[in-house]
């Protein structure tokens, strides 16, 4: 661009100073409108071929950096529209990529609460269970010791008896019987053993 300015610049500069020193020329002679009306139709042919040969030489000079510009430009929208594109499908794909997860995670959430509840479900049947047995065990201890605290007070209350049914009996053999009668005793004593 830098290297078409000042050939832009000289164009410009000749086709604003050939009018200017036609004018002056008409001015210095003295004859300002005659001298233009004088041109004729050969003087305006010459400005219009003047002004296809200033605007040629600009559209020549400028043609290639012109050229280049908007290529360099159309390159530009091209990279940025791709650049915009790529970030749009980059985005779709996080975006579905983040609703999948949005999904599974609703989904990761109903099968946790569901497994929490089979989970606890499962502890509390083992909690009850184990309670049970320690119920069971406790009120097996607790009979074993009820049957042995019988066994020993039925003892003592035998024991009890027994020495009651010895002294009463030996009160009664001492006071009641005989000596006939204790013989007889210690008869049926001997047969039955």
């Amino acid at each position: 661009m830098k290297k078409f300015l000042p050939a832009a610049l000289l164009c410009l500069a000749l086709s604003i100073g050939s009018p200017l020193v036609h004018a002056q020329e008409a001015e210095e002679g003295g004859h300002g409108e005659k001298a233009h009306e004088e041109e004729g139709p050969l003087g305006t042919a010459f400005k219009w071929v003047n002004l296809l040969v200033l605007i040629g030489g600009v559209v020549y000079l400028l043609r290639k950096p012109a050229r280049e510009f908007f290529e360099t430009r159309k390159k530009d929208i091209t990279i940025g529209l791709d650049r915009a594109k790529t970030a749009q499908e980059e985005s779709s794909r996080r975006m579905s990529e983040i609703e999948q997860r949005l999904a599974r995670m609703s989904q990761d959430i109903a099968a946790m609460k569901t497994q929490a509840e089979t989970d606890s479900s499962k502890e509390r049947d083992n909690i009850l269970a184990d309670a049970k047995r320690d119920v069971e065990r406790l009120v097996d201890q607790s009979r074993q010791e009820i049957d042995r605290i019988a066994r020993g007070i039925e003892r003592d209350i035998k024991g009890k008896i027994a020495d009651a049914v010895v002294e009463r009996a030996g009160h009664t053999l001492e006071t009641q019987m005989t000596e006939d009668d204790q013989k007889r005793v210690v008869v049926r004593f001997l047969n039955k053993v």
